[in-house]
């Protein structure tokens, strides 16, 4: 596997149904216009880039150079879609979908890789934490159908190739309701993430944790912090992981479906992802 292939891993998405199962072809997007002051780049290309961000110290640990990328990688007819970014703490996407449609078209995201140069995942249990937080907004109308979520890919020791398991975290929902939970688990307490509920979804070969409600009943939270390690860390305990499971990237942004027709702007504000090893033999960067 290239490193190519490896940082493509935190772009990757189920073709599995999540919110429908409509793709078409799809002409060129036209630009949108651009944010004042310019960005530092700029991209309307489905599957275009920017970084890399290797200095961007809010994310750590990666074994390959971080990236944003536009992904639009299910295109329907008139989809249109451009990326800003800083960097990944302060980067936003603007987007019109169409109305009505109901297939994931797009994952604009965060792409942090932690497979080793070698193609081994860093296993789980060489971590004693994995905490990430985030600021985002949606600025969704009526019609919007997108979640702000984390797409983690972990794979089995000993692979060469094998980024088999597929974990989302979801905790910003618009017209994407609650799923019939095939577990309920609360997590939090420590490192000032929030003690919140958490259900577990399954689609097909994903195992997806969507936020419970809180103590005034709201579903979505924008701006928050969580405890990744302890939802992969009970998936295994609970053999919905292998326990031979390793992590080979951690992906963050919106699923989205439709805008109404209308055009959106998603924005990142702010986005951390700090791994702590327990062990002094640390996986290699190239």
């Amino acid at each position: 596997m290239t490193m190519l292939k490896v940082v493509a891993l935190a772009f990757m998405a189920v073709l599995a149904v999540a919110c429908g199962s409509e793709t078409r072809s799809a002409p060129p997007p036209k630009r949108f216009p651009t944010p004042s002051p310019a960005p530092d780049c700029m991209t309307s290309v489905a599957k275009g880039r920017c970084g890399p961000y290797d200095t961007y110290g809010k994310i750590t640990g990666t074994t390959a150079s971080t990236y944003v990328g536009n992904n639009v990688w299910a295109p329907i007819s008139d989809w249109r879609q451009t990326l800003y970014a800083n960097d990944p703490g302060n980067w936003q996407v603007t987007a019109n979908m169409p109305a009505g449609n109901t297939a994931v078209v797009s994952y604009p995201s965060i792409g942090a890789n932690y497979g080793q140069i070698t193609d081994v995942p860093t296993p789980l249990t060489k971590y004693s934490s994995i905490y990430s937080s985030f600021s985002e907004t949606m600025n969704a109308n009526s019609e919007t159908s997108a979640w702000a979520t984390y797409d983690i890919w972990l794979g089995r020791n000993g692979c060469s190739d094998c980024p088999s398991n597929e974990v989302m975290i979801q905790h910003d929902f618009v017209n994407n309701g609650v799923c019939a939970a095939d577990a309920t688990a609360a997590f939090g307490g420590s490192a000032g993430v929030p003690v919140r509920d958490w259900h577990l979804c399954k689609y097909g070969s994903q195992l997806i944790w969507k936020l419970g409600r809180d103590e005034e009943n709201k579903v979505s939270e924008r701006s928050g912090r969580v405890d990744v390690l302890s939802m992969l860390t009970w998936l295994v305990n609970h053999r919905y992981l292998p326990n031979t499971a390793g992590l080979w990237s951690i992906g963050y942004g919106w699923e989205i479906c439709s805008t109404g027709g209308e055009t959106e702007n998603f924005l990142v504000k702010r986005f951390s992802m700090t791994p702590t090893l327990t062990s002094s033999d640390r996986p290699s960067r190239p």
